[in-house]
């Protein structure tokens, strides 16, 4: 999730949690909520390893109690002895907290890093979503006003956040029924899945990908579930995907489920000379964190041509993609150099 929804969550925590004192405990609150995205600085660093590492270690399960112990720690040493246990325990749920809402999105946690590289995700929330928010944010400025019953409204508004949570799983669970319906060869090789789209807990990008190819909808779905065993698909209609111009994914738009428009993304051919090794480990680190990769296009150039890849996970309608990996090989696969993102720097 962004900062923004971690800091309400943890503020929040902070007033619902017998602490040291309101104040303490917010300060406390935000420095625990904060602690597992240290790893965003990696980004300033190299980009490259901010996608191998982000959502690692930090966010893993064994990091939750070493955090919390580390900041009780740090609590006694200020406070005495009667600050560590109400500063682990607060430092365990927010911690918890935080790596629950990141687990929930579709970018991939590592939550049994060391002993995996593994990144799971639950497909439940889009990475920012304003309503579960906004929630989260009534809650926590309720709570601060009142410690009594400031704390029931922030009790009711968590509450309220996570039976949207809930709801946001439900939808899921039934854009994932059509989604097998919409792809049912690649349903049966385990590549198919709905993926949360912002500003609305019914759209659902439904993707599958399979040989040279990623096939993609967009869907709203309606507000009741469909009635068990029935076939909500009606219609299907092929749709050729342009070439996207800039790293942004052509505009789509979202369908009922009875008239879903499927739409094709044929990967490029590679090319003929191999990877030099230098090349080949970016690349590899690159396919490790995408989920859905696909060599979208190459460029002919003098000395040599350019590779764009791309991560259609993060596929929004008319947005621009925020992972594209760019390679610029010369005409023996040597690496001149390369781009990850719009906001990635060039390296030679």
């Amino acid at each position: 999730m962004d900062p923004v929804t971690h800091v309400t969550a943890g503020v929040l925590l902070s007033q619902l949690i017998p602490g040291p004192s309101r104040a303490w405990s917010v300060v406390a609150g935000l420095i625990f909520t904060l602690l597992p995205d240290i790893d965003y600085f990696l980004v300033w660093w190299d980009r490259l390893a901010f996608i191998r590492h982000h959502r690692g270690f930090t966010h893993s399960l064994l990091a939750v109690p070493l955090f919390a112990l580390l900041g009780a720690a740090v609590g006694r040493a200020l406070g005495g002895p009667r600050w560590f246990k109400p500063l682990f325990w607060l430092g365990l749920a927010v911690l918890s907290v935080h790596v629950l809402l990141d687990l929930a999105t579709s970018y991939g946690t590592q939550i049994l890093t060391p002993l995996s590289r593994r990144r799971f995700t639950l497909d439940w929330l889009f990475i920012i979503d304003p309503y579960f928010t906004a929630l989260l944010a009534a809650g926590a400025g309720a709570a601060l006003l009142s410690p009594t019953w400031g704390r029931k409204l922030g009790g009711c508004c968590l509450a309220a956040a996570g039976g949207y949570l809930l709801l946001c799983g439900l939808y899921h669970h039934q854009a994932l029924s059509l989604a097998r319906q919409a792809f049912p060869a690649a349903a049966a090789e385990r590549v198919v899945a709905a993926l949360p789209q912002p500003f609305s807990p019914r759209r659902w990008q439904l993707i599958a990908s399979g040989p040279g190819e990623i096939s993609q909808a967009f869907v709203e779905l309606p507000y009741r579930p469909w009635p068990q065993g029935a076939a909500p698909l009606k219609r299907l209609e092929a749709a050729q995907v342009p070439p996207g111009q800039g790293g942004q994914d052509p505009p789509l738009p979202y369908q009922a489920p009875q008239d879903l428009v499927i739409r094709t993304w044929k990967a490029a051919p590679p090319p003929a000379s191999d990877y030099s090794p230098e090349a080949r480990e970016i690349l590899d680190r690159f396919l490790e964190f995408a989920r859905f990769p696909l060599l979208h296009q190459t460029q002919s150039l003098e000395n040599g041509r350019v590779l764009e890849w791309l991560d259609l996970r993060f596929s929004v309608p008319g947005r621009a993609f925020p992972f594209v990996l760019r390679l610029h090989l010369d005409a023996q696969g040597r690496l001149q150099n390369w781009l990850i993102g719009r906001g990635g720097g060039e390296r030679k």
